[in-house]
């Protein structure tokens, strides 16, 4: 990427690790990050445990719903729609897809904490994004609920703790970070969300890189000269159709900076290759909050892409900080997010574009890292008050699930609305 006066320009980014992150940087936290606890509250809910509103039982996998007016968790009344309520309540808390659903009866497998049903109105399912918007308060007589079985994601898998300090990241850490090749070199950066889908930036795939024959996905290893990781080639490519750059080869405006890669082949999921959940239907991002980014790209501005996995963490940057004029005026628009610190120095550059900025949360009770951000642009690398660019993952949760379903026997490179 080449810095441009007045305008962000597209670039391939990747992560100068040569800085130490310094303690100025973490008093622009303070700011930012006072009202965190009144935002999840807001959001997810008013239930002590900060968790989301649609949760899945750890043991017997029993979806429970809160009911926000009465302060209290219920069942799914079964439904001869079963199928279609489970994709939802997964879909809705991050997890790709359902595996599996089942009923439970009550009077066998106990109440467990909830108290009484929701009944599902199957006439509003087809449109429905929320398991709210097609419940209601009901008495289900024969006492029979949903349970089902949601794709895992956002968890290592690493039978021993094998993460060490230092800035190159240890295999299996970024289990859901792959490498996009074209005719072999490596360009971009993506995220593993299911064995056959992987998401990148749609700036990643202009004309001169749309030969499909000619990508692969690499996954499963830190060092780009491994022989251990997985390699498989790609059959279709989805980039969003709002991504005006391929319009207009003149636009500045970067909002819609996100792409869906097919895989000809399903990865087999192993220690090392993991996907990585998407975040909560509403979910916000928290203005502070520390999260990591990953690639392979250079390690500094004009330099050599780095051989090993890198990482970084850096903090979520307010909307209104980085619009102001000191850092980008007005570029930021609602679909982009900017994370970095002030003073620069810790950031993503050259060659990790499409890559992962996930962040750890428990709102599904167990700790789970989500793909909050597609790295996308910026200006320069670790610049002060020039922060990397994101992709706001969370505002393209329909159109990731449509894509995935509509383009699923799919082959070539197209666009979606």
């Amino acid at each position: 990427m080449a810095e441009k006066d007045g305008g962000p320009t597209v670039p391939c980014w990747s992560l100068p690790m040569g800085v130490a992150v310094v303690t100025g940087g973490f008093l622009l936290l303070a700011g930012i990050g006072a009202s965190v606890w009144a935002i999840v509250t807001a959001v997810l809910g008013s239930n002590s445990e900060g968790l989301y509103g649609v949760q899945v039982s750890s043991g017997d996998l029993r979806v429970t719903l809160y009911d926000e007016s009465e302060g209290k968790w219920r069942l799914i009344c079964s439904t001869p729609s079963n199928a279609l309520v489970a994709a939802l309540s997964c879909e809705e808390m991050g997890f790709v897809r359902s595996l599996w659903h089942s009923e439970l009866d009550v009077e066998l497998a106990g109440a467990n904490g909830t108290s009484g049903y929701f009944c599902v109105d199957e006439s509003r399912l087809p449109l429905a994004q929320r398991l709210s918007e097609v419940v209601s308060i009901c008495d289900c007589p024969m006492g029979q609920f949903l349970a089902t079985l949601c794709q895992d994601c956002g968890r290592r898998k690493l039978s021993v703790d094998r993460i060490v300090g230092g800035q190159d990241a240890s295999l299996g850490k970024w289990p859901w970070q792959v490498s996009l090749r074209y005719d072999g070199t490596h360009l971009c950066g993506g995220s593993i969300i299911s064995s056959e889908w992987v998401i990148t930036a749609a700036h990643c795939f202009p004309e001169r890189n749309r030969v499909v024959s000619r990508w692969r996905v690499f996954s499963g290893a830190i060092s780009q000269v491994s022989s251990r990781g997985q390699q498989v080639g790609v059959t279709g490519v989805v980039y969003h159709a709002g991504y005006l750059p391929f319009l207009d080869p003149n636009s500045e405006e970067n909002s819609n900076d996100i792409a869906l890669v097919h895989l000809a082949t399903p990865l087999s999921f192993t220690e090392d290759v993991q996907p990585v959940c998407l975040p909560a239907l509403g979910q916000p991002l928290l203005d502070g909050k520390v999260c990591t980014v990953t690639g392979w790209g250079n390690t500094q501005y004009y330099g050599q892409q780095s051989s090993i996995l890198q990482e970084a963490s850096v903090p979520i940057i307010s909307t209104a900080l980085c619009n102001s004029p000191e850092y980008y005026g007005n570029q930021i628009y609602p679909r982009m997010f900017c994370a970095g610190y002030a003073e620069g120095g810790t950031d993503a550059c050259q060659g990790d574009s499409g890559g992962p900025f996930v962040c750890e949360d428990s709102i599904s009770r167990t700790p789970r890292w989500r793909l909050c951000g597609v790295v996308s642009w910026g200006t320069g690398c670790a610049l002060p008050h020039k922060p990397g660019v994101y992709t706001r993952v969370g505002a393209f949760h329909d159109w990731i699930h449509q894509a995935m379903k509509t383009h699923s026997l799919a082959s070539g490179i197209v666009s979606q609305h």
